[in-house]
């Protein structure tokens, strides 16, 4: 008779449990692009100081030079573009000093 009682159980919980979403993370904590794409959370990671190459890190691509590219080493502004999002970011002696987001 207990068996009859544990059937119904697990189903009610194999349904419940399949509309959960689960997101797996990198080591770092941030979620794979490919599985958010541009958010605001990726946006607000990203930090007054870091060179070029650490945002690309954190964005997962490089970005697209305004200007003569110089891999974020002397003072430029790049654009990172994804649907209708764009983020601009600003270094000056290759750091990052100004940052801004349209669309997330």
């Amino acid at each position: 008779m207990n068996r009859f009682r544990t059937i119904p159980f697990l189903l009610v919980a194999l349904i419940v449990l399949s509309g959960c979403r689960v997101e797996w993370t990198s080591s770092t904590g941030k979620v794979e692009k490919e599985e958010q794409g541009f958010t605001l959370d990726l946006f607000n990671d990203l930090e007054k100081g870091m060179t070029y190459p650490e945002v690309v890190d954190v964005i997962g691509q490089p970005g697209i030079p305004e200007g003569e590219e110089d891999n974020g080493e002397n003072d430029s502004v790049y654009r990172w573009e994804e649907d209708e999002k764009m983020v601009i970011i600003s270094f000056q002696r290759g750091r990052l000093t100004m940052k801004e987001q349209f669309g997330l």
